[in-house]
């Protein structure tokens, strides 16, 4: 038995011309979302009306981007967001929520970032220049960002652990935002020294791995990177299919689903 499900990410709507209609894109009948569809809260609810529309079952985590004016207080921006979506039909925003479907559980949290992806980069500096580049409105606070990695990993690494006891559960697929693991973009020579890296990913994502004791980890999908990741490491398929921003050099003009395959 096998299920199948589209990955999209990272569309960033406003930085598009075009409306991205998603009428006859869909290649299967699930579809994940791995965050940063847009900044403006309205154009979120909006798409995810549209593609979930377009699907069975359609399961997303946020990402960065939609709290970008929120930033200041970041419970009350949850609150907002799963009490907008909460009317989607079809839509399942995983943010505290486990779905278990054919013997794959689903698993996501958004992961955010403690400015520390990369150690030889001081991770003070990172949140520093992180801090000035919000340009929100709002007043962010890196300690609480670091806070969120924190919890997020924590729950991840819980959430992993019970469902190791699950007889339901055959393989997980976990969805971050963030990048769970360094080497899956340290070849990227333009992130080599920058702080950009350190806000990139999640330094604490990888140890979830010690909590898959019946080796049930499958796939891991994530955003936020808007380069190409196709890799297996450690037994595990890492996948992202991120659009990217229109004005950068970092996009996919051209963009479809990414269709993954899980063998149960």
């Amino acid at each position: 038995m096998q299920i199948t499900f589209d990955l999209i990410s990272d569309l960033h709507l406003e930085t598009w011309t075009d409306d991205l209609n998603w009428q006859g894109q869909a290649t299967s009948s699930m579809c994940i979302i791995a965050g940063d569809i847009a900044r403006d809260r309205d154009l979120v609810v909006k798409k995810l009306e549209q593609i979930a529309s377009c699907y069975r079952m359609t399961f997303y985590i946020d990402g960065n981007d939609e709290h970008k004016y929120f930033m200041d207080n970041l419970p009350n921006s949850y609150r907002d967001l799963v009490h907008r979506l909460k009317p989607i039909k079809n839509l399942h925003y995983l943010h505290d929520n486990v779905v278990i479907i054919n013997g794959v559980a689903i698993l996501a949290t958004n992961g955010w970032f403690g400015f520390d992806f990369d150690p030889a980069i001081d991770s003070d500096w990172s949140a520093h220049c992180w801090k000035s580049n919000i340009n929100g409105g709002v007043e962010p606070d890196p300690e609480i960002v670091s806070a969120m990695s924190r919890s997020d990993t924590l729950y991840l690494k819980k959430s992993v652990h019970q469902l190791q006891r699950h007889r339901d559960v055959k393989k997980i697929l976990i969805m971050t935002h963030t990048v769970p693991r360094s080497d899956l973009v340290n070849h990227d020579i333009s992130l080599v020294n920058n702080w950009r890296y350190n806000v990139i990913g999640n330094s604490l994502m990888q140890g979830v791995l010690d909590y898959d004791t019946e080796n049930k980890i499958h796939t891991w999908c994530f955003g936020h990177y808007h380069g190409s990741v196709d890799r297996i490491l450690d037994g595990v398929h890492y996948i992202n299919n991120c659009r990217g921003r229109e004005d950068t050099d970092f996009k996919q003009t051209v963009y479809y689903p990414k269709r993954i395959t899980i063998e149960v």
